[in-house]
């Protein structure tokens, strides 16, 4: 009977419960669209710069071989990383914390900024030659 009783309020309860309502959908305000924007043309350029480097007869520093040294793989990590800032941006938005929003995208700017200008820079080195701190030198 006690077994019945208990189908039956928990039956009753959810069939009485009310729907929740909606919550509402975090926007992103213009800075973090602009810090968005601006992270995205940061790595496009640093795909593209370490593609130059690569392709001039430089190494990859930080990254790994299989990241940069193919282009679409290293674009889908720049896409794949301007996503996840956007997807954290929304969270942040969504719990009041649009400073810290903008913080870490804009930080994300400047910590990429430096590495995709620097690969423009870098000697090119024909394939005899090796690359030293010092510059090409021949082997």
């Amino acid at each position: 009977m006690r077994k019945i009783l208990f189908m039956f309020l928990l039956a009753s309860v959810s069939l009485a419960a009310q729907p929740l309502p909606e919550a509402p959908v975090p926007h992103l305000d213009r800075t973090e669209w602009a810090l968005l924007g601006a992270d995205a043309a940061v790595r496009g350029l640093d795909t593209y710069s370490t593609w130059w480097a690569e392709s001039a007869g430089n190494k990859e520093g930080v990254l790994p071989g299989w990241i940069a040294n193919h282009p679409p793989v290293m674009a889908l990590y720049s896409v794949s990383i301007v996503g996840a800032q956007y997807y954290a941006a929304r969270k942040l938005f969504a719990h009041h914390h649009a400073r810290i929003a903008h913080l870490v995208t804009a930080v994300d700017v400047s910590v990429t900024a430096p590495f995709a200008i620097h690969n423009l820079f870098l000697p090119v080195c024909v394939t005899p030659n090796i690359y030293t701190p010092k510059g090409c030198v021949a082997p």
